[in-house]
């Protein structure tokens, strides 16, 4: 009568120590299975959907699978440096552009046009405080009362001269573009000279995703400081 083998106490630690050591053996000696290569044959690994692959296929895979990721990582890094470049070219646009202008009006006209042709930048305004701005027949420039309707209806970015990314209210773009054949959606108001409350400039666009609460704001601020440049030069 044959008997039937009994697990003997401390079997299952024995496998997991034994496993252990093997795992451990393997990373001390990586190159354990390039001396033994008839290992590789033999080795299988099992797929989630059941099929077994030999240890090389499933090594070459996972490169695959990693270089993969490191290529797609490379063209976004190299897409992002480019989108980079443009800005940076369309920034200096703009520069020269406002630089170059002979007057207060032709600065004016020059940043619309470029925030249009350059940024795809639907509608600007460009409000300078009535202390500083004395004259009210340029068009796209106002001035702007501390008590007027301008300030009344952007209060909080007046209070806290804070750049304000995201929606545009109907009655803001309103009153902002009462021209514009189709009203923006959404808008950056950004504060000129925020220590000496020179004004505000606003970028308008008629896609309610162009501006986000959450987005950048270096080139916001570069335009910010190039406006107040120039009409700080046109004014004197």
């Amino acid at each position: 009568m044959s008997r039937t083998s009994q697990a003997q106490p401390g079997d299952t630690d024995r496998t997991e120590f034994d496993e252990a050591q093997v795992s451990n053996y393997l990373r001390a000696h990586p190159d354990f299975l390039m001396q033994h290569p008839e290992l590789l044959e033999t080795l299988e690994l099992n797929h989630t959907t059941g099929s077994a692959v030999s240890l090389i296929e499933r090594q070459v895979e996972i490169l695959r699978g990693r270089s993969q990721r490191l290529e797609d990582r490379l063209s976004q890094l190299v897409d992002a440096a480019r989108d980079n470049e443009k800005r940076a070219t369309s920034v200096h646009r703009l520069a020269r552009t406002l630089i170059r202008a002979p007057t207060l009006a032709s600065a004016i006209l020059g940043l619309q046009t470029r925030m249009r042709e350059e940024f795809d930048i639907d509608e600007v305004f460009v409000g300078l405080m009535s202390a500083v701005l004395k004259r009210s027949d340029i068009e796209g420039l106002a001035r702007l009362d501390p008590d007027g309707t301008v300030a009344r209806s952007f209060d909080n970015f007046f209070r806290t001269k804070l750049i304000e990314c995201g929606p545009l209210a109907e009655a803001q773009a309103r009153l902002l573009f009462p021209r514009a054949a189709e009203l923006p959606q959404s808008a950056a108001v950004v504060p000129l000279e925020k220590e000496k409350n020179l004004g505000m400039l606003v970028l308008a666009s008629r896609d309610p995703e162009r501006f986000q609460p959450r987005q950048g704001r270096l080139f916001l601020e570069m335009t910010a400081e190039l406006v107040a440049a120039a009409v700080r030069a046109k004014l004197a």
